[in-house]
């Protein structure tokens, strides 16, 4: 089961991409542009690089969120976890 915005996913296909993240539809867009995306989409966000700083993280892993890395506000890769 997946948990997400307090109410529980039977499986992945209750999430609108069926649970698959292609990098692609949030590289190269504004962070805003690519959360707003990724939160219609079923997804919670999480920044984990900024301008090439990591960014200090727990070892959790969610099939619910997306990993962003950005730079000068660009998303610059995304990544399932």
């Amino acid at each position: 089961m997946i948990y997400i915005k307090k109410r529980i996913l039977k499986n992945m296909s209750e999430f609108r991409t069926n649970g698959i993240i292609t990098e692609r539809d949030y590289t190269n867009k504004t962070l805003e542009e690519a959360t707003k995306e990724a939160t219609k989409r079923g997804f919670v966000v999480r920044i984990v690089e900024t301008n090439g700083n990591s960014v200090m993280l727990d070892m959790s892993v969610r099939g619910d969120r997306i990993n962003f890395r950005v730079n000068g506000g660009l998303v610059t890769a995304a990544f399932g976890g």
